[in-house]
């Protein structure tokens, strides 16, 4: 993001893979987060995973983290988890992954199921305080989707082969489409290449205005009308059961036009 005196603030546009790669990765952390937000049952235990493929070449990870992770949703239905990959500075592929309520220390060695589910590569397993852990968790990745300097070999998705997703998660509640209408975001003007002063321009987008996403006290996201049915049943939380229809308490956008209500 880049701002100049007199200039509304504007974003740089790169079309390059790893940069279209990045933009995924933060929809995709967003979605996932309000999914969870509006959909899951309480979050009363939070691990987080590191998954590391020993091999410098990243073909050799293709098809291990889905594995993993399909052998993880047999083994627990209805698991939730958001998974994404980073690159070590020799080259090497690790995945973090963020794991909601995973099956209890009494009823299970978590740390050696991960270890023998994954293979002989080294795993990280580590258990985060519920409130705190988890948000510091979302802050990492929302930060790691626009990491620059001196770790952004981290994210160098240009060369990572097609196989490999950059991130993974259950299958969401509510349609990814439906989610995006429902969260806080900026708004922004296409601003073709042009001359400025002699000064060459590349074309940009700039911010003209910001959208809130508000739910007001009481109420509840309409999104919740587009969720689809699952086969456990979900924990029922105050201003989530019932339609949106009937009343004034539904979510609503408001506009915020250059920082101003």
């Amino acid at each position: 993001m880049h701002a100049d005196r007199g200039v509304m603030p504007r974003l740089d546009l790169q079309h390059s893979k790893g940069a279209q790669r990045r933009r995924r990765l933060k929809r995709g952390v967003a979605r996932w987060n309000l999914d969870r937000q509006l959909c899951a049952e309480p979050t009363r235990r939070v691990a987080t995973v590191t998954l590391t493929v020993r091999s410098d070449e990243p073909e050799a990870a293709i098809g291990r983290v889905y594995r993993f992770l399909a052998r993880v949703r047999r083994q627990w239905l209805g698991t939730r988890y958001f998974c994404w990959l980073e690159l070590q500075r020799r080259g090497a592929v690790h995945y973090h992954l963020v794991w909601l309520n995973p099956p209890s220390l009494g009823r299970v060695d978590l740390i050696a199921w991960v270890q023998r589910a994954w293979g002989s590569d080294r795993t990280q397993v580590r258990f985060k305080d519920v409130r705190d852990g988890l948000q510091s968790e979302l802050d990492y990745v929302m930060g790691y989707a626009k990491k620059m300097g001196r770790k952004s070999y981290q994210q160098r998705y240009d060369e990572v082969p097609r196989e490999l997703r950059t991130f993974m998660s259950q299958r969401l509640e509510i349609p990814p489409k439906e989610l995006d209408g429902h969260m806080s975001r900026d708004e922004y003007l296409y601003v073709p290449e042009a001359t400025y002063r002699g000064e060459r321009v590349p074309e940009h987008l700039e911010v003209v205005g910001h959208v809130d996403h508000v739910v007001p006290p009481g109420g509840r996201c309409s999104a919740l009308d587009k969720r689809r049915l699952r086969s456990l049943p979900a924990a029922r939380a105050p201003g989530r059961s019932g339609s949106a229809e009937g009343t004034d308490k539904a979510c609503a956008r408001r506009p915020i036009k250059n920082g101003n209500a």
